[in-house]
């Protein structure tokens, strides 16, 4: 007896011939997986994928490539009409975006050729999850459907921080801002409101080796990871390093500058509140306060080609005085 087939992964269907897929410039350099993983957008499991591949019933300009072959523009890609869970067919033809009824635009801070730049507002994630449907990637989605290349974010800030947010629209810009965000090739500066005085006047230079602890099921809202300090077996954490300069003070609160000098998770976050100056409004490493989104933006990112600027949504007690801005944007060239 033939065994019936797994309904629960995807096969290539009986249909009638479909035309090639033709990688555009934008597309130029991805891998053949990762190609079709993007054009069929994630409807088509990713080890039928592999197996049409290596079977050959995916070719390229006419033959067979491996799974990991970099495409160049205007070649062509022939696939199989895939069938999948639902029952549907896709063959990577149909659209990539979202509906009318799609979620918010975003605010555009600045955009070329390659890349765009979002003004993140708090409590918006980068990337969509399980307990956070909505998400700067799917905003962004919707903005460009029908794009030959989904803008990517080639980094990330976390869920209640503000400010700018860079994504690549083409995979040659989002391997060219990878290579810079890992090397340090992107200057990163943050605005921070913090609780209590700070006690130094000038920059300080921070350091810290920081891990991840596993949380209690339920605590912190229901996080189940979080960023600290010290390690009990030593040498186990991630050096972190940032300059913080004050700016302005308050009897209660001090408004920091932040340079970050490496990229880890929170980083900005634990340094400070290992300090005992969390930043104002931080529910995991601090306090909450009702109605008050957490103090933490990202002011200005540096690129080798111009500086972006965005001047933090603060309002009331924690507005920033007219003439600090300015001051803030000529001292970092933006």
């Amino acid at each position: 007896m033939t065994p019936a087939p797994d309904s629960a992964s995807a096969a290539p269907a009986a249909g009638p011939r479909r035309q090639p897929l033709v990688v555009s410039p934008e597309e130029a350099g991805q891998k053949l997986l990762q190609f079709l993983t993007r054009r069929l957008a994630g409807a088509v499991p990713g080890s039928a994928l592999l197996k049409a591949i290596r079977t050959g019933q995916v070719r390229v300009d006419g033959g067979r490539k491996q799974p990991f072959f970099r495409l160049a523009a205007g070649q062509e890609v022939r696939v199989p009409p895939f069938q999948t869970a639902s029952g549907q067919t896709t063959s990577g033809q149909a659209g990539t975006g979202q509906g009318a009824a799609g979620p918010p635009p975003l605010n555009i801070l600045f955009e070329d050729a390659g890349l765009v730049a979002v003004a993140k507002p708090a409590g918006l994630c980068a990337h969509a999850g399980t307990r956070h449907p909505d998400s700067v990637a799917d905003r962004l989605k919707a903005l460009y459907a029908g794009a030959p290349f989904l803008p990517v974010l080639a980094h990330r800030l976390d869920k209640d921080t503000s400010g700018i947010l860079l994504a690549a629209k083409s995979y040659a810009e989002l391997r060219r801002l990878g290579d810079l965000f890992a090397t340090g090739g992107v200057a990163k500066t943050y605005l921070a409101w913090v609780d209590g005085a700070w006690p130094g006047r000038g920059t300080e230079l921070l350091e810290d080796s920081l891990e991840r602890l596993d949380l209690a099921a339920g605590e912190v809202a229901g996080r189940q990871k979080i960023v600290r300090a010290g390690a009990a077996g030593g040498g186990a954490g991630k050096l972190a390093r940032c300059e913080v300069t004050p700016l302005l003070r308050k009897r209660q609160a001090t408004l920091l500058q932040v340079r970050l000098l490496t990229g880890r998770t929170h980083q900005i976050r634990v340094q400070l509140s290992l300090r005992g100056h969390p930043v104002i409004s931080d529910a995991v490493y601090g306090r909450k306060v009702r109605g008050l989104p957490m103090l933490l933006h990202a002011l200005c990112l540096r690129l080798p080609e111009r500086a972006l600027f965005l001047a933090p949504p603060w309002s009331g007690p924690f507005a920033l005085p007219e003439a600090l801005l300015p001051r803030l944007r000529q001292a970092l060239g933006a």
